[in-house]
């Protein structure tokens, strides 16, 4: 099943120049993803949190290829919000629900 999301990816750390930048690269990296194809992202400017601390997030919207991807980019980009655009309700095979948690689990 083919998922199209929104997710928001966030960054947190000093100096806002270096925290712009991490976050831009994630975004890069993002795009290289096998079995993912980002279909618009915006990097917004940094915002001081605490003291010395800057925070920069970026809205991502893509598609992902399979259930399995889907945890696989939630557990190795760390989303702080995901929405699944698409679809009201998801149905998958069992197998592909199967494949997708022994995946997670195999990390």
């Amino acid at each position: 099943m083919v998922f199209t999301i929104r997710a928001i990816i966030e960054v947190l750390g000093f100096p806002n120049t270096h925290v712009k930048e991490v976050t831009e690269k994630v975004i890069e990296k993002l795009k290289t993803e096998d079995r993912v194809t980002v279909l618009n992202s915006k990097v917004n400017d940094p915002e001081k949190v605490k003291e010395k601390y800057f925070s920069c997030f970026a809205e991502v919207e893509m598609k992902v290829l399979d259930f399995s991807k889907l945890l696989s980019i939630c557990s190795d980009y760390m989303p702080s919000s995901l929405e699944i655009l698409d679809s009201d309700k998801v149905t998958l095979p069992t197998r592909e629900f199967q494949l997708a948690i022994s995946e997670l689990l195999d990390k």
